[in-house]
This record gives structure tokens, sequence and C-alpha cells, in this order.
């Protein structure tokens, strides 16, 4: 909801501009499952065999379960257990089979989501606030979510004190108590997380369409509910429906981590001991007719960009046909190299995103197509896809489009068990969805079994044109249309040496899966720009794989993409770069293709409009964000003339104005050996990640990193800005200036933010627990090479502006004057250490973090002494940089307001003429 910049990666980068919008984000493994390992059948001369990389992957897979460790307790509870003692970390889930769909004579309440947040609330032996305090105490991470057939509740816990995080978890989904008072205050938290949701418009945009989809199935309603519903709910209902779903029959514990396992079972069955089987009524989910003619459905607003799902009903988990759907999908939509982003965005021009998803949970799901437009382009864009459509139903697939689609699902797949979360989730969605924690491996040979002429067949069993519902989201007034095997060790910490042109070199082996991660960062960003060119690194960064002086932009594209590998710019306020992630075995390809497009990007003019296109549609898009508007103001109060002011991707009149030449020349200016470092991480040993840099790294120029030349100007302050927006929910931030990353006072401000922030700070309590003022409250920081930031954040309701502003100026003078109390250190410490150890897990976010401390000045074992350094901290140094920053005469207040205005209009069908596929 906020930006928040973490010590480890102090860039702040902004996120890529070719992510997919809305529902259909790239395709993974789960959900996207079916219930049994013999719903495809495999014979004769069906498929071909397994290529070794497949067979790779599955002895990965199976060598990652080899320790799991099944257990039923006797009152039907399932727990899988596995060891791990890669990270001291362990990860707790508690799977429930209650969604949104089970809500049976409440349907469309919320009910599931509304039990989600009261069982935080308290137990019989643990108050207000208690739950989450003692996982914050003891330096673990608690959270939730709420989907359409299950709710998830899990902690991320430090090794030595994981206990606390299985003990409070089991406590609260076995006892919660659920006050009346706290469900009258959550009730009014609800509302407002209702009203916030209208001004996403990928949210609306799925509502919009579920609500067209369907008209029987529960599928249609949102899980947080419909308001006028959600409001009729009282307690009592609360408490019937946890205790007919909330059941050990009906529950999943996954934990996994660094244990010994006999120590876990008997944890797990002390813990759940006396948490009697109860009979739980079957419930009746109505379901969806057949769709016999198209459907379109059409909502206007105050967005400025159009937004569409264009989708078919398809199938549940259990039919044979989704294998293949999932395979159509990623084939059809996940990359720059995917057949609609080739058509649509890249030779038409006709989108800005573009993508497609198979949605197949137990329940019959969809096939969509998701797309970000410009509204002029509607009706030109609704032909293409129709067109493109047609093309599936009449064509072949290649095998090489499969063999490109299979294995960037099978590395997403070795990607999750990267971490100890991410393997928790991995079993337990197996377990939930197909009655086998180790349903991955069935998963990648069921996916390989799939033929072109398989593939052919599904889309034209599915993909027809009766079958089709449309959304569209667009502007008010708009014009409407028709429609290698892994080795054993993990370096402790990572290395550092120069290379022979003097690039530092930072080195980490970590042989538990066989995945290699490059990174090269360079100075520069946002504090490089000036007030005419703003947003020229974001735009240069996106250009760098869009083509070289050999190799066009689709030919690298589909280059690593078919490897199921990854090549990716970024930038952001102080720096931009390429990172790179892919199977050890591939790694001299994707190293020879990032050293390419670092040293012969050519900046192709059709590329450069293209990318100019999407990056003013992204900052159209910002402006539909109250949240956005709010950061822009206070950054204006804070940074008069300084580069951190501005928007990271520029203003529609800088953007247009760059050409071809400015971006050889910044790139020539910043592209030199004195402003790079470079990273390898992972399956790699020293000699080969050196070999590997050298030979890419070999012709960077020599040459100093560029001076920054903008003017320092102190703010006027105490300062205030109040902005009335279309929007329904009202945004409170108040800042300080700040300091820079390498400022001594840097890890104590971490820990203030980090104390005021979460359900169980003292300001979390005080402004939505006990008052109700706010649906999310919190303070953060803005580091960077310059002095930052320092905030406090809240979305509340216009008349409880000046209720959070008064508290928040309260927290302040407190911690200003006596300092944070010992607890809020300790737990704000551990919360930071917690979320800092288990960022060690991931080597591809590693390994830029650890080149951006490097550039930084921080030096590359920045992120490895966190628990060092926030120890040596006394409650003197948090107290007087908190002094030093948070006074009342330093404040700058940024609020947006919400306008007063009527319902946006809907439409039942388009205008344009029928189409036909």
């Amino acid at each position: 909801m906020i930006e928040n910049t973490l010590l480890a990666n102090l860039d702040n980068s902004c996120r890529r501009l070719t992510a997919r919008p809305g529902r259909a984000a790239l395709v993974t493994l789960f959900p996207l499952l079916f219930a049994c390992a013999g719903c495809v059948g495999v014979g004769p001369g069906r498929h071909a065999a397994p290529d070794s990389a497949v067979q790779d992957a599955l002895a990965v897979l199976a060598k990652n379960h080899a320790g799991l460790q099944r257990l039923v307790l006797d009152n039907g509870m399932v727990c899988l257990v596995k060891e791990d003692h890669s990270a001291p970390i362990v990860a707790i889930q508690v799977w429930v089979g209650a969604g949104a769909i089970h809500e049976d004579h409440l349907l469309g309440a919320g009910l599931s989501h509304a039990l989600e947040h009261m069982v935080f609330k308290g137990t019989p032996t643990r108050g207000l606030g208690a739950i989450t305090r003692e996982i914050n105490d003891a330096g673990g991470d608690i959270n939730a979510y709420t989907g359409s057939d299950r709710t998830v509740f899990l902690a991320d816990m430090p090794a030595a004190r994981w206990t606390v995080g299985l003990d409070v978890l089991a406590d609260a989904v076995m006892r919660a108590t659920f006050p009346e008072d706290e469900w009258k205050k959550e009730r009014d938290v609800i509302l407002r997380e209702i009203a916030m949701g209208k001004d996403n418009p990928e949210r609306e945009l799925d509502k919009l369409l579920n609500a067209a989809a369907y008209t029987m199935h529960p599928y249609r309603f949102p899980v947080i509910g419909r308001e006028d519903i959600f409001k009729r709910l009282a307690r009592d209902d609360i408490l019937a429906y946890f205790r007919r779903h909330y059941v050990p029959e009906n529950m999943i514990v996954a934990v996994v981590g660094d244990f010994r396992t006999s120590d876990a079972r008997q944890q797990i069955e002390d813990v759940f001991r006396g948490f009697e089987a109860r009979a739980r009524p079957a419930i009746l989910i109505p379901a969806e007719p057949p769709q016999l003619a198209p459907r379109f459905r059409r909502k206007t607003g105050a967005y400025n960009v159009s937004r569409l799902e264009w989708a078919y009903h398809t199938t549940p988990l259990s039919h044979p046909d989704t294998p293949a759907l999932d395979l159509l999908a990623q084939i059809v939509g996940a990359g720059r190299s995917s057949r609609l982003n080739c058509r649509l965005r890249e030779e038409l021009q006709l989108a800005h995103n573009v993508g497609a998803s198979s949605y197949t949970p137990r329940e019959p799901g969809v096939f969509s197509i998701g797309a970000e437009f410009d509204p002029a382009k509607e009706a030109d864009l609704l032909a293409a896809i129709q067109e493109e459509v047609a093309s599936w139903l009449r064509g072949r697939f290649t095998g090489h489009e499969i063999a490109r689609a299979r294995r960037q699902m099978l590395n997403s797949e070795l990607f999750k068990l990267q971490t100890m979360r991410g393997q928790a989730d991995n079993l337990a969605s197996g377990e939930f969805y197909a009655a086998d924690a180790r349903f991955s491996e069935t998963y990648l040979r069921l996916l390989f079994a799939v033929t072109p002429d398989e593939l052919t067949a599904v889309a034209r069993r599915h993909l027809r044109p009766e079958n089709r519902t449309l959304a569209i989201l667009s502007p008010a007034g708009a014009e409407r249309a028709a429609e290698s095997a892994p080795g054993q060790a993990l370096s402790a910490a990572a290395d550092r040496l120069v290379l022979s042109n003097g690039i530092p070199l930072i080195l980490r082996e970590d042989h538990r899966l066989p995945f290699v991660s490059i990174s090269v960062v360079m100075g520069g960003g946002l504090l490089s720009e000036n007030e005419r060119n703003t947003g020229i690194t974001q735009l240069l960064g996106a250009l760098l794989t869009r083509g070289t002086a050999s190799c066009a932009g689709r030919e690298i594209a589909e280059t690593h993409e078919s490897l199921g590998a990854s090549l990716a710019s970024f930038s952001g306020r102080n720096s931009f770069g390429l990172n790179a992630h892919c199977l050890a075995r591939d790694t001299d390809t994707v190293v020879d293709l990032l050293a390419d497009c670092l040293l012969n990007a050519s900046f192709p003019e059709e590329e450069l409009a293209k990318q100019k296109a999407v990056q003013i549609a992204a900052i159209d898009a910002q402006r539909e964000d109250p949240m956005f508007i709010a950061q822009e103001n206070l950054r204006n109060l804070l940074f008069p003339k300084h580069p951190y002011r501005w928007n990271l991707l520029g203003s529609r009149e800088t953007v247009k104005a760059v050409t071809r030449d400015d971006l050889l020349q910044r790139l020539r200016q910043h592209r030199v050996t004195g402003n790079m470092v470079a990273a390898v991480f992972g399956d790699v040993t020293p000699a080969r990640a050196r070999e590997l840099a050298e030979r890419a790294l070999c012709g960077v120029p020599a040459g100093m990193k560029p001076a920054l030349t903008f003017e320092r100007t102190d703010p006027c302050l105490p300062a205030r800005t109040e902005r009335v927006e279309p929007r329904e929910q009202a945004i409170f931030l108040a800042g300080y200036p700040g300091v820079d990353a390498k400022d001594p006072r840097c890890d104590a401000l971490g820990i203030v933010h980090t104390a005021l922030s979460g359900l169980s700070s003292d300001l979390g309590v005080a402004v939505r627990e006990k008052l109700g003022l706010a649906y999310f409250v919190g303070a953060s920081q803005l580091v960077g090479v310059e002095p930052g930031a320092f905030f406090f954040y809240a979305g509340v309701s216009e008349n409880k502006i000046a209720d959070v502003e008064a508290l928040a100026r309260k927290e302040a003078g407190r911690i200003a004057a006596a300092g944070l109390r010992l607890e809020e250190i300790a737990r704000a410490r551990n919360q930071i250490v917690t979320k800092a150890e288990a960022a060690l897990q991931d080597p591809g976010d590693l390994a830029m973090s650890c080149a951006l401390n490097e550039l930084y000045g921080l030096g590359h074992l920045h992120s490895f002494t966190t628990r060092k350094r926030l120890e040596a901290l006394t409650a003197q140094d948090i107290r007087r940089a908190a002094a030093s920053i948070l006074a009342p005469d330093k404040m700058a207040v940024s609020v947006v307001l919400p306008e007063k205005k009527n319902k946006p209009a809907q439409s039942g069908a388009p205008s344009a003429p029928k189409t036909s596929e």
C-alpha cells in the first residue's frame, strides 16, 4: 500500500511495466491442480519421453520431498512436517477448507473473510492484541488470507522460537472468542476495506467479470463480500460458521524449517491434543449452468486507461483437460515471447499489457485473457483478440512453444522451494487440492504428457463464442465497442573480489537448487535525472532488453523464455541495472545474453515508441491511486529542487521528449567500470563465477561514476497540503526529513518505524483496534544515497483524519521525548532480524541486495550483519535518533480526501457488431 525501502535493498526499484494486470497473472502450478493422478491417460505413442531437464527437476523435487512426513492425528487433522536446515527459519501454515463459496445461506456476506479478521482478536487465554504481539515479540511475522475455497493462517518464525508460532496459531484457530465489542469495531474496518477496494481497478474488473460470468455459482460474489449483505452480519453468524467449519478434519497444518522432525511431531501432537472431532454437515454448492450466449458488462469511472477480461468457462481441478488449459495459457500469455504479447503489444501496439491465465480451482474455473489499453483502441483490440483466439482453434502449436512453456512452469515450481514459506505452501496446496503433498511431482509428469493435438482440441472445446464473457473497465465517456543436480553446500555469507578491469564481483555458493542468479547494478536512477528528463532511466532500463546490434528484442525474449529463465531490468531512485535467473545448465547462454544487452543495447526507434506509450499509460494509471497522489504531494513538500521529489516514471512531457540519442548518451555515461558492481549467486563455484563475470564484463569501458549535479535546498516546514480526488478512501501521510543509508541513525530509525507498524504496535492498537479509525496505519522510511524521509501513513474515513493526525503527533512526541519501551524495541528488533534472515533464502534477491549495498558504500556483507548491528543499539541510541527527526516543526502533512460522486454507470451490452471466432 505504501513505498517502503528495506535496508537490504535501498533502491526502492520501480516495478516492471510488463506485469499482467488483474486476474491473469503468470500461471503457477497451484492451485492449477487436478484431483487424481490418473485423470490423463498415458499410453504407448501418446507423448515423447520427458527431456533431461524434466528428469533433473523431478529428481530435485523428489529429493526435496524425501524428508516429508505426513501425520494424521486421532481427530482427523492432517499434519505435514519437513525438516530443512538451510536457514534458521520455520514456516507454519494452517489451511482451513472454508472460503467464500461455503457461506451457505449467507452467500455474499464475506463471512469467511470477516472470520479471518476476528480470529486474531483473542482467545480465552490471549486478550486483544496478544496474538500478534506474542508472535512479533518472538521475532516472527503472522498473516492470513481468505480465498474462494480456503482460509489460510501463516507464521514465519525464527527457529529458536518457532514453537511460539505454532502454539499461538493453534490457539487462535481452535479457541477464538470473537468478542462482541471487537466485532463492532472490525465491522467498520472491513467496510473501509470494501470501500478501499473500489479504488483498485483490478479488483473492480474481477468483480465485474465474476458477476457476469456466474449466475448461480457462489464465485459470482467477491471474497470480501457485498457491502449491503455484509452490513447485516452479526457476531452470532461468525461464531456459528466457526463452529461448523473450523474442525480438525477440515484443516491441514504444514510446518517446514530448521527443527528436528521428531520434536516437531511431538509439538504438533501436544498443541492439538484436546481438539476434538466434530460432525460437519455438507455444504451444497450450486452448479453453474452451461452458458448459451456471449455476455458483456462495462463499468465506467475515474480511470485513465481501459482494462478488460475476456473469459471462458472451463474445468474443475479433476478434469482431464486442466493440464492442457494450463499449458495453453502459458504459451499464449506468459512473457514477452508469448503469442498475445508478440501480436497485440509488439506488432499491433494495441495494448500496454496483455496476458492469459487458467484458473482451475476445485469448482469449474475460467480461462481468461486480460489487457490494459488506450480507450481509443478498444474496437481494434477486441477484433485482434478475437482473431488470435480463432487462430488457436485453427492452427497447431509448435514443439518449441510447448517446450518453452513447460520449462517456464518447471522453473516456477522449483523456484518455490527456495524459502520455507514456499515449501510449506507447496506441500499444503498439494494436500488440500489433490490429497497428496507431493503432487507437484505428479503434476510435472502429467504436464509433459500433453500433446500439440490435445492443446488444439482443448481450445476448441472451451474457447467457443457462446461460452465467452467480456468485462471492460473504462474511463467515463470512453467509446463503447462490441464485443545440473544440486550439491550440498550453502556458503555462510558472500565473498568479494575485483575483476581484472576493476569491477567488484560479489560471489556466493548455494547448491540447494540448480539455479544461478546474476545481477549487474549501476549508480544513477532518479538521482541522475533533471526536471527535463525525469523517467529517462526507467525508459532506458526497460529498453535494455528490447534489442541489440545483433539481436532483436523478440529474439532476446524468445531465447531466455525458451529456457524458462528470466532476464529483466530495474531502475529506481539511486541505481539501475539487469538481473538474470536461470538453471545452472543454461548459465553460459543467459550470461552471454545479459552481456549483449548491457554492452550493445541499440534502443530501436520502434521499440522506443512502444515503450514510451507503455510508460505514459502507467503514469496515467498511477493517478488512479489516492496513495500515489498523497505520496507525490508529500515528496514535493519534503524534497524541493531535489530529484527524490519526482515520479520514477517521469511525466508525460518528459517521457515524450526522450530521444534515442539521449538514451545512448546516458548509457555511455553510466555504464563504466567505476560505476558498476556485479554479483553471481547460486549453484556455481567461485572460479566458475569469476570466469563468467570476466567474460561478460570485459568490454565495459573504463571510467568514473558521474558526479551528481542537483541543488540541495532545505524544505520550508512545517507544511501541509490537501487534495480532493474522485476516490472512496481518504489518505493521511505525515513526513519528516530523514537520513541516508550510511547515516548511523538509519538502523535506529528502522527500529522506530517497525515499532510503530503492525496491529500489535501502540499506534495500530489505538488507531485501528480500539478506536476503529483506520483500515491501515503505520510508519516507514525512505532511505537512499541521499537523505530520505520518515513518515506515518493511514487509510481512513474522511471524518477521522483529524483524530488519526492527533494520534500520530502524540506517538511521535512520546518517542522523541521518552523513547520506545524496552518491549517495543525487542519486538521490532526481532521482526527486522527475522525478515532479514528470511531474505537470505532467495539467491536472486540477495545477489541484487549485496551488489546494491556494495555500490552504495555499505559493503557487500551489509545484509548479513543485520542482527549484529541491531543488537548493538541501545534504547538511548534509538531515542536520540527519533528526537533528531520527529520534531513538530519539521513535519509535512499530505492528505487526499474523497470527492462526493455518483455511482459509475454500467451497460448491459456492447454497441459494436457481433463477432465470431
